[in-house]
C-alpha cells in the first residue's frame, strides 16, 4: 500500500469537505455544538479554498483515493505575546480503516516541515479535552499543553 502525500488542489475540495464532515461527526462525541452543515456551507467552502490557495492543505492518497487530509496555515498572534509568526494546524482526518498505518504522521510531518521552511516561530493545535487519542498523538510531535479553555453551558443546567 503506497501512501502519497501531496499538496491539495481546488479539484480536491469536495473530497476534503467529505472528510471534514466525517471529522465533525466523529468529534460530536466531544463537542455536541459542532454545526454539521458548516463543512458544505459557503463559509466552509471559502475556508478550505483559502487554505488551499493561501495556507497549507495536503491530502493522503492510496490508489488515487483521498483517505486523509490536513489543513492549516497562518494564524493571528495575540498582541500581548512576543511571537512574530504563528501557524495553526486547523484540522486533520484519516478514514478509520486507514488509521494506524502512519498516514497521520506523514500528514503532520509535512505540515511541520512547511512551518519550519516558512519560518514560523510557533505552531498551535487545538483538540477537545476529552479527545485523549488526539492529544496523545499531537504530544508525540512535541506539542505541549499551553492554554486550557473552560466553558460554561447555561443550556445544560
Amino acid at each position: 500500500m503506497e501512501v502519497i502525500i501531496r499538496r491539495a488542489k481546488e479539484s480536491d475540495l469536495n473530497a476534503i469537505q467529505k472528510l471534514n464532515l466525517e471529522l465533525f461527526k466523529h468529534d460530536m462525541q466531544f463537542d455536541p455544538t459542532l454545526n454539521l452543515n458548516w463543512t458544505f456551507s459557503e463559509e466552509g467552502r471559502s475556508y478550505f479554498l483559502d487554505r488551499i490557495n493561501n495556507g497549507f492543505v495536503v491530502v493522503a492518497e492510496i490508489d488515487s483515493k483521498i483517505v486523509g487530509y490536513l489543513a492549516g496555515g497562518d494564524t493571528r498572534v495575540l498582541s500581548y505575546r512576543i511571537v512574530n509568526k504563528m501557524a495553526e494546524l486547523d484540522n486533520m482526518f484519516v478514514l478509520k480503516e486507514f488509521r494506524g498505518k502512519g498516514i497521520g504522521t506523514k500528514l503532520i510531518s509535512s505540515f511541520l516541515d512547511w512551518c519550519k521552511h516558512s519560518k514560523y516561530d510557533r505552531v498551535c493545535v487545538s483538540a477537545s479535552a476529552q479527545n485523549t487519542n488526539a492529544i496523545k498523538f499531537y504530544r508525540k510531535f512535541g506539542f505541549k499543553d499551553y492554554v486550557t479553555t473552560l466553558e460554561l453551558d447555561f443550556n445544560s443546567q
